[in-house]
């Protein structure tokens, strides 16, 4: 097996508003807590979130899907070996902009030769148009790049035109990993809202857990951290698609349930049947 020595992480997707940033914020949240190496750079100068929350880690570099656009996209390719990881958070309809950056560079040809592993994260969601958008950008990268797909029930109860399709299929016969971003609850989200206004600057989620000084709400952080839980668990188990080799052999994944399925208990294991 090829050591990978750099990890890229690109999500790619035609449509906004699906949870693309809150789950890039997540999974800065598990490289902090795990130990790794990262920078990040967020394309998104309206959101700002990645570079909101980790001011010193990510760049902000606003893009909109200009030509003079590719320049950036260019330098940001170039700085990929800088660290182990590199995060980008780019706004919707970007992700033709960034296929001509990665074939203007021969960039697949580069992270071949420098040992740079490239995973995109990708979003399903029931219309034809982004699904169509989602078969061009999968066919333009093929088996050069790993994939993550990403369900967001908040966003796409249903993945009907995704699920058991040929895209589907394609994808996980490739070894593509799953990822569900379980529903954060409004009430957690105003509240967090608020500590940001309070304090006058973004909060990471663990440090909103972890942080006593802050304090958040108690309720917001028991469920905030159930939440983190969740998702620190489900990247643990796919360390090996979002960190280069060394990093993820330290990742040591926990044995849980699936997501919404009880632990599993034996009938009258635990139960007194002698009397």
């Amino acid at each position: 097996m090829k050591t990978i020595k750099h990890r890229l992480i690109l999500p790619m997707q035609a449509k906004g508003n699906m949870g693309k940033s809150l789950e890039a914020a997540a999974r800065a949240c598990w490289l902090n807590q795990r130990g790794i190496a990262w920078h990040g750079f967020d394309l998104d100068g309206d959101n700002r979130t990645l570079s909101r929350l980790f001011p010193d880690l990510v760049s902000l570099l606003p893009l909109n899907g200009q030509a003079e656009d590719l320049d950036e996209l260019i330098t940001i390719l170039r700085k990929t070996t800088a660290k182990p990881v590199t995060l980008v958070d780019p706004r919707a309809h970007l992700d033709g902009q960034i296929m001509k950056a990665l074939a203007a560079t021969h960039f697949f040809d580069i992270a071949a030769a420098q040992n740079i592993g490239l995973t995109l994260m990708v979003f399903p969601l029931d219309d034809l148009d982004v699904m169509t958008n989602l078969d061009a950008v999968c066919q333009f990268c093929g088996n050069r790049v790993e994939y993550v797909i990403v369900r967001n029930p908040a966003r796409a109860a249903k993945t009907r035109m995704f699920d058991r399709s040929p895209l589907e299929k394609e994808l996980l016969d490739g070894g593509a990993a799953s990822l569900t971003l379980p529903v954060l609850s409004e009430f957690v989200k105003l509240r967090l809202a608020k500590l940001e206004a309070d304090q006058q600057r973004g909060i990471p989620f663990n440090e909103a857990i972890g942080n006593d000084s802050l304090g958040l709400d108690i309720m917001a952080r028991g469920v905030l951290q159930d939440w983190l839980s969740t998702m620190f668990n489900q990247y643990d188990q796919m360390a090996t698609k979002l960190l280069p080799t060394l990093e993820a052999a330290t990742i040591k994944p926990k044995i849980v349930p699936p997501i919404g399925e009880p632990v599993a208990a034996k009938r009258g294991a635990k139960v007194n049947l002698g009397n």
